[in-house]
């Protein structure tokens, strides 16, 4: 929330000031007549000599008449947090008068013209003590006067949300994690990680900028980068594009390659194609060995010739001559080499990558300025390097964004903002550098084990991933679970 002109008062957006410049007429000077006004015949003219008069010494003499006036204009600025005031820190409420203001303006979004009041369901964060609960419960029936309030830890919500009895949900926000045991719809409080510092999505960002400072990166920079889909999460041990390692030189048991796709045997060997959820490559039902493109169809036509006859052996000959044939045709028509087709290379295996950047700064020191539409649009379609979309509706008219009256419209501004284009190295895949991975598993280990041993099974087989923070490519339950057991084994 920002504060409000008025103090005690909260606003949801930033206000800022625009400067409208008016350019002010001026007049033409009127002479004086001397002869008239020294035989004393004030008329007319020496009336207007005396507004003139007073007017140039009001002004510091006539240079000012030519000078522009400002008008000062408010708007509404959806899309900065400067100078914003943030009620909650890590989970924890820090300002309850900006925390209930926050309340109020959410009420007021869910329900403006309400007639009849309804119960009313909050979820909470783990860290919230009773006291909190208690402060809350109390805000809402004297300010709302509301016929019923039900307070839900978040855990729970995710919990039900899946329709599941047993599970560890692991919820990535922007500053902490939490992690939660639940075991037949009950949480499971001893044990409980709550606000794990240094494992949310501002972690994230800060280690991109940490690595992209040299640069010139700034954190919105960052920040776009991490939500983009170049960002990702590599796995531990995992080569770096560019390094020159590739898989086949770490193989030191081609057995278990060809058999599992482990890279070896014994500890330290998990970062294999079952490991990760791939099927065995070895012998069985739905199983392969060998090349993956490898033609299999020969075996299968000599099968059905034993079995056929000689009817079924002319017939096979016949389709052989024609596919021979038909290849040799094709050598001789093609004059020139055919043209391969390119080879998509994952992002993972690319050593450099680029992304769209959408330039708030830009955008914000256009709104600043006393453009029209038409130059406001003019300007940004200038510094734009991407693919022009067309508005759909008529409430996306507007081309320029200007003067966003709510988070719907707020949204359409943030994407009316210039774009280019930034190339990246392997430094999108830092995102995770300090050890956020092994942080979140060490505690997802240890929030488990403080369970009965006889539902820890049940609550492995289900583990939830939540929360904006585990957006991110590369973070999900899977390398959570490798980490596990490359730690623990």
């Amino acid at each position: 929330m920002f504060p409000a002109e008025k103090e005690g008062e909260w606003e949801p957006c930033k206000v800022r000031l625009r400067e409208r410049k008016k350019h002010v007429t001026q007049q033409p000077p009127v002479e004086a007549n001397g002869t008239e006004a020294a035989n004393g015949e004030h008329g007319t003219n020496g009336a207007n000599d005396a507004i003139v008069a007073g007017e140039a010494k009001e002004t510091n003499g006539t240079d000012a008449l030519n000078s522009e006036r400002e008008d000062p204009e408010l708007y509404e600025d959806w899309e900065t947090d400067e100078g914003a005031i943030w009620a909650m820190d890590h989970g924890h409420i820090v300002n309850w008068p900006c925390f209930y203001a926050l309340l109020t303006h959410v009420y007021n979004q869910l329900s403006p013209h309400m007639p009849i009041q309804t119960p009313i369901l909050l979820i909470g964060q783990p860290c919230w003590s009773q006291k909190d609960h208690e402060l809350i419960t109390q805000f809402f029936f004297e300010k709302f006067r509301c016929p019923g309030l039900t307070i839900m830890d978040s855990a729970s919500a995710a919990l039900y949300g899946l329709n599941v009895q047993n599970a560890c949900v692991i919820d990535i926000g922007y500053q902490k994690a939490d992690i939660t045991a639940i075991s037949d719809f009950e949480v499971q409080s001893i044990g409980r990680t709550m606000a794990l510092t240094k494992c949310g999505g501002e972690a994230m960002t800060q280690n991109l900028l940490k690595h992209l400072a040299s640069r010139k990166f700034t954190r919105d920079m960052c920040e776009q980068l991490k939500q983009s889909p170049i960002c990702e999460i590599l796995l531990p041990g995992t080569p770096m594009p560019g390094s020159g390692q590739t898989q086949s030189e770490d193989i030191t048991n081609p057995a278990a390659a060809a058999s599992t796709g482990a890279t070896g045997s014994g500890p330290g060997h998990r970062l294999s194609g079952g490991a990760m959820g791939a099927e065995p490559r070895g012998p069985g039902e739905g199983t392969e060995v060998g090349d993956d493109g490898e033609d299999t169809e020969g075996v299968l036509d000599v099968a059905s010739i034993v079995t056929g006859g000689q009817g079924k052996m002319e017939e096979f000959l016949a389709k052989k001559e024609k596919e021979k044939a038909e290849k040799a045709s094709r050598k001789k028509g093609d004059s020139a080499p055919s043209q391969a087709k390119p080879v998509r290379i994952p992002n993972s295996q690319r050593e450099r990558s680029t992304f769209m950047y959408r330039d708030n700064a830009v955008l914000d020191a256009l709104k600043g300025m006393s453009l029209s539409r038409e130059d406001m649009a003019d300007a940004k379609a200038k510094l734009d390097e991407g693919k022009q979309k067309s508005a759909p509706s008529d409430s996306q008219a507007d081309p320029t964004g200007v003067e966003p009256t709510s988070p719907a419209t707020a949204s359409i501004g943030r994407a009316s903002a210039p774009r280019r284009e930034i190339e990246v190295g392997i430094e999108r895949f830092q995102a995770a550098s300090d050890g956020i991975l092994e942080r979140i598993a060490d505690a997802v280990h240890r929030t488990i084990s403080a369970v009965d041993v006889v539902k820890r099974a049940e609550i492995w087989d289900s583990l939830i991933l939540v929360g904006r923070g585990s957006k991110i490519k590369g973070l999900n339950t899977s390398s959570i679970v490798i980490v596990l057991l490359l730690t623990y084994d």
